[in-house]
């Protein structure tokens, strides 16, 4: 019996239902003209050939012409010509693909567009649909990195992660939503449901926690870490904020918790801070460092040198009075090199310091 019966008997027997709905099943040998070592299912599926290929679906791979293809699902990779050791699965995977290598689309739409970009990875309905030249591309979930165009080395996990990005490139979107509108900006981490969901254009972002940084849009090198942790301004640059619901306002500024919560307390050399600031050892403060007493009601009065700063016994620096007073020297000086004065006798000294003592 021929190699092609034998063929169809076993496709007959062990995949009935497929056998009753495809209209045609090829097989060409090693010796066909079209190909060498292929196998073809499917009307006008390889119709040009190619190496080494499995091709599985009406009109998939019909233009192939490249090696170590694999082609599964309605019209995938249908235009690819000498694109060789790509693997697309699913309804119109890699469709366009022409020149592309080394690419892996699973899923309807998957890498629908891609062109010549290689050495992606596209898992999903509509994962990397209109990539083209994009290369070391993942994309993981439904629609991540859909609209991805020539960006590469981006990891998209989530649906819809990454889903406006264009041109960027080496980005990491991980969660639902991540990095949703960022478009062009690079080097950005996005950890957690709609984490950086807005940022277009901000490069350099660390942002984890789940909505967190969605205030971000065209602010660069901040890092949000905390749930809801976010810049009170779309444009901050170089700031931090840590802790769930942290909010930071300023540039260049670092900020430690919620600011509405009155119960943070930040411990350092310690796990059980009692403080907004509790420090267990040597605080240094270098060159012109200062300390700053902030929301005091006046300055004090020249002439008023009645009170000084101490210490009480809960440790609290204070502003403390009536405890050490310095008069008019008029009132305290003996003068005793004035021309008037006259020098107590020896029995009054002694009289004196037995009095009042030494």
């Amino acid at each position: 019996m021929k190699p092609t019966l034998l063929l169809i008997w076993a496709c007959v027997l062990v995949y009935p239902a497929l056998a009753q709905q495809t209209q045609s099943i090829y097989y060409t040998a090693s010796t066909s003209a079209d190909g060498k070592s292929n196998i073809t299912l499917g009307p006008y599926a390889g119709t040009v050939g190619g190496t080494h290929t499995v091709t599985l679906g009406a009109f998939a791979g019909q233009s192939n012409s490249g090696m170590a293809n694999i082609f599964v699902g309605y019209a995938a990779g249908l235009l690819t010509t000498s694109g060789s050791y790509n693997a697309f699965l699913g309804y119109y995977a890699g469709y366009t693909n022409s020149f592309g290598v080394h690419n892996s689309f699973m899923g309807p739409y998957a890498g629908y567009s891609n062109t010549t970009g290689r050495y992606n990875s596209f898992m999903g309905s509509n994962a990397g649909n209109f990539n083209t030249t994009g290369e070391q591309n993942s994309f993981l979930g439904y629609y991540a990195g859909a609209y991805n165009t020539s960006g590469g080395n981006n990891a998209f996990v989530g649906y819809a992660a990454g889903f406006q990005n264009t041109t960027a490139t080496a980005n990491v979107f991980v969660g639902a939503q991540a990095g949703y509108n960022n478009t062009t900006a690079s080097n950005n981490v996005f950890i957690g449901y709609q984490a950086g969901l807005n940022n277009t254009t901000g490069a350099g972002n660390v942002v984890v926690g789940p909505s967190s940084g969605t205030s971000i849009t065209t602010g660069s090198n901040n890092l949000m870490l905390g749930a809801n942790t976010q810049p009170t301004s779309g444009a901050i640059q170089n700031s931090v904020a840590i802790g769930a619901n942290a909010t930071v306002a300023l540039n260049n500024a670092i900020v430690l918790g919620d600011p509405n919560n009155t119960n943070i307390a930040v411990g350092i050399g310690t796990n059980a801070p009692q403080f907004p600031l509790d420090v267990r050892g040597t605080i240094n403060l270098r060159n012109n460092g200062r300390i700053k007493f902030a929301h005091l009601t006046n300055s004090i009065r020249q002439g008023t040198t009645d009170q000084f700063l101490t210490v009480n016994e809960q440790g609290e620096t204070v502003l403390a009075r009536n405890q050490l007073r310095i008069n008019s020297p008029s009132e305290w000086s003996d003068k005793v090199f004035a021309p008037t004065y006259q020098l107590r006798s020896l029995p009054a000294v002694a009289t004196y310091v037995a009095q009042h003592g030494p």
